[in-house]
Order: C-alpha cells, then sequence, then structure tokens
C-alpha cells in the first residue's frame, strides 16, 4: 500500500512496471541464511540468477528489472545498479518523471550504486520506490546531488500529462536529513 504521501500516485495512470512494483512495497528479507521466495522470484524473473542468501546479494537492479520484465519490458538482465546508465535499451532522459529508473552513486566506488523508481522529490531529496531498501520494497528518500541519471526505457510510451509532456510531481517540502537507508 502507498504511503499517504504518495497517494497522487494511484489517482494517476501510472506505468505499468511502477503499477508491478507498488504491489510489491513492504516485501522484506527473511533473517539469517534463509531467503524470501518472492525475492528468489524477483532474480528469475529478472533474468539475473544469483546464489546466495538475499541478505548477502544487493538485490535493488534485481527488482527493477524484475518490475520491468513482468511489465513486458525488457531490462538490464545484470544484478549491477549502473547497468542501466550506458546500457543500449534505455534512454537518459533530462530530467526525472514518475515510474522512470533512477541511479544514484554510492560511497563504495564508482562502479557501485543503487537504482529504483522515481516516485517524485521535494528540495533536497529524491523518492524512489525500490527494492533492497534497509533490505525491503520501500519508498525511501536520497539526496538529489547523488542521482547520476534518469532512465527511460526506449519504445516505452511516456505517461500522459497536461500539454503532452512527461512530468513530475513537485513533493511537499520535508525536513533537511533523511533516515539512513540500508542500500546492500
Amino acid at each position: 500500500m502507498l504511503p499517504q504521501r504518495f497517494a497522487f500516485i494511484a489517482s494517476m495512470t501510472p506505468v505499468a512496471w511502477l503499477a508491478k512494483a507498488i504491489a510489491e512495497l513492504g516485501v522484506a528479507e527473511v533473517s539469517g541464511a534463509k531467503s524470501n521466495p518472492r525475492i528468489i522470484d524477483y532474480r528469475k524473473l529478472g533474468k539475473t540468477p544469483l546464489g546466495g542468501d538475499d541478505g548477502a546479494v544487493p538485490w535493488c537492479a534485481i527488482f527493477v528489472n524484475a518490475m520491468l520484465e513482468r511489465a513486458g519490458v525488457p531490462g538490464s538482465a545484470s544484478a549491477m545498479a549502473r547497468s542501466y546508465v550506458k546500457h543500449s535499451a534505455f534512454t537518459r532522459l533530462d530530467a526525472p518523471m514518475i515510474g522512470c529508473i533512477a541511479v544514484k552513486s554510492s560511497n563504495r566506488g564508482p562502479a557501485s550504486g543503487h537504482v529504483g523508481f522515481y516516485v517524485g522529490e521535494d528540495g533536497l531529496f529524491v523518492y524512489l520506490l525500490g527494492g533492497n531498501q534497509n533490505d525491503a520494497v520501500t519508498i525511501s528518500a536520497f539526496r538529489k546531488k547523488e542521482f547520476v541519471g534518469y532512465f527511460w526505457p526506449k519504445g516505452q510510451a511516456a505517461p500522459a500529462a497536461p500539454g503532452d509532456k512527461p512530468y513530475r510531481l513537485p513533493m511537499p517540502q520535508r525536513a533537511a536529513k533523511a533516515a539512513p537507508v540500508r542500500e546492500a
């Protein structure tokens, strides 16, 4: 279920992969060496059949790929968050729009990062609906300055907006500090 702050998305006709992702909100890792079967299914759906339990495998890109594939849109077939940056099946956007793939940098080095679906922003933060955010599928806040790009699957129509332009909704201003989010 969408948090109240993001209820506006339910009044839109979201892109298919975002609708699929919304339905997964709350799916979480299982404590210990076991894995949540749902997260294992994401690996199969997203064509990223990695071994290991879900607590040991970063699965943010796996989740994005699974939701794209579930909606009939090919993903990157990679478990790397930055796989969308140079992938030929995705177009870089000049500005984010609801449902686009948002890729951010990480303090773990230039090859690492995090990825999810853009669901809004406020003055300092971008909000992603994504997997492996505090070990679950959640909507979390990330600093805007950390993002390396926003991407859209080629051949997929952007959501209609006033004036037939892609859009992003402004979010209410919030406190200047976001809670830390575990990404792996």
